[in-house]
């Protein structure tokens, strides 16, 4: 298996596990957040600075968030708009794009408290994924981070989970 040491990109936080939480609020209490997905609800957790990429089958994704200025709730499609057009300009999305509306948690540390928010998770799918791929995501989440005013945005590589 391939892996990328995480310490090449300017994360200010990388989480290369996860694990299986009870609720939201936990999850944000206990690990500093938590991502409901299909199956249950998940926190990423520490384990070792590495990303592990796989042989054929890759994942990367960018979580929207549906607050502007750390709480205040808005509609986030214009954002989920622009990053979509964004990703375009480096991908043929059309077969490996996928996006879902999911709800998330994470810990404010500027207002002191769980904040769970409506999320919109887009996903590419890769055969390879590189350092590249990776930039492309961590631009795209600045761009987020700065025009929502948020304290962090994340991004998902296959298992990890980075806050930009």
């Amino acid at each position: 298996m391939k892996i990328i040491n995480s310490n090449k990109f300017n994360f200010s936080f990388f989480l290369s596990d996860r694990k299986k939480v009870d609720n939201l609020e936990a999850g944000a209490i206990e690990n500093g957040g938590a991502t409901k997905f299909d199956d249950a609800i998940y926190s990423n957790i520490e384990g070792n600075n590495f990303i592990e990429l796989k042989e054929n089958n890759n994942q990367i994704s960018i979580f929207i968030p549906s607050t502007m200025d750390i709480n205040n709730k808005i509609d986030n499609q214009y954002y989920v708009k622009k990053s979509i057009n964004y990703l375009e300009r480096y991908y043929n999305i059309t077969n490996n794009l996928k996006y879902y509306k999911t709800i998330g948690s994470w810990f404010s540390d500027s207002l002191n408290k769980v904040i769970i928010e409506d999320i919109t998770i887009i996903t590419l799918q890769l055969i390879e994924l590189n350092e590249n791929d990776i930039n492309i995501f961590i631009t795209l989440a600045n761009m987020i981070k700065k025009e929502m005013n948020q304290e962090g945005v994340s991004i998902a590589i296959n298992e990890s989970l980075a806050i930009i």
